[in-house]
């Protein structure tokens, strides 16, 4: 996990890190970046943590390649938010990262990887569906499912991009 960004995202104002449709329209790009590592709360970044965490353990040593693409996968994710999610005006958070995460865990994580990613996507529809709110966000921040879906096509994209650099060794 790229902890350095992490800690700087996380220790200034969310303000100035969230992803911000505005602020980056006009200009400030670091937010394609900063969005995705900084939090609403420190529950929400405990809970972030502790999913990241878990999927480390499920995986294994194998999932080191997927934690170094995220500084990568982080603005494509912000760009895809933008994109697709044109009412979602600021955002902040690990969890569309935690998405790329999910599908490292089904590839490289045997069984318990393949039905983490089948309960994740159980979830985003859910999600997706109802629109209902976290326990780990502040009143009035409903979950961005567009983070998780982006999340899942990244992976997905990260998964065939880390087959062919296995296969060109």
């Amino acid at each position: 996990m790229p902890v350095g960004l992490l800690v700087i995202a996380s220790l200034l104002p969310g303000e100035a890190m969230e992803l911000n449709r505005r602020a980056v329209a006009e200009g400030q790009l670091w937010r394609l970046w900063t969005g995705q590592f900084c939090h609403w709360s420190l529950l929400h970044l405990a809970g972030n943590l502790a999913a990241a965490v878990a999927i480390c353990v499920i995986a294994g040593r194998p999932i080191r390649p997927w934690l170094a693409a995220l500084p990568l996968a982080a603005p494509l994710l912000s760009l895809f938010l933008l994109a697709a999610a044109p009412g979602l005006e600021r955002y902040r958070g690990l969890s569309g990262l935690i998405a790329v995460l999910v599908v490292g865990a089904a590839v490289e994580g045997g069984l318990v990887g393949r039905l983490l990613a089948a309960a994740y996507v159980a979830k985003l529809g859910f999600d997706a569906f109802t629109g209902s709110p976290s326990a780990l966000l502040p009143e009035g921040i409903a979950v961005a499912w567009p983070a998780h879906l982006g999340g899942l096509l990244l992976g997905l994209a990260t998964a065939g991009w880390l087959h062919m650099r296995r296969n060109t060794r």
